[in-house]
């Protein structure tokens, strides 16, 4: 069983692009790290919404992200223009298309 999360995040007006852009760089980096298994960026009707939807192998893997340093670069970069940040749900994905 797997590790999910989905993340919203709220940024000043009009910044929401560069969110996208930032978040899309974490994807990037998180090519190569085996334990991430999805990491997908999406945007709302609302301009400055940005959701993350993100699989783990588990939690502790996740957890473990947070300090990479291209990670931590990354949020350094984000958090000046983020006004909110809420983790809307936390799940246990079984499998399913795109997941072995």
């Amino acid at each position: 069983m797997y590790y999910g999360l989905w993340t919203k995040f709220t940024t000043q007006a009009g910044e929401g692009q560069r969110l996208v852009d930032l978040l899309l760089e974490a994807a990037t980096s998180l090519r190569d790290v085996s334990d991430c298994k999805q990491y997908v960026v999406s945007t709302t009707e609302e301009s400055d919404t940005v959701i993350v939807r993100e699989i783990w192998t588990d939690q502790a893997a996740h957890t473990a992200s947070l300090q990479l340093p291209a990670t931590r670069q990354l949020i350094e970069q984000a958090r000046p223009i983020l006004l909110h940040v809420e983790r809307v749900l936390e799940d246990q994905p079984h499998g399913g298309k795109g997941l072995v």
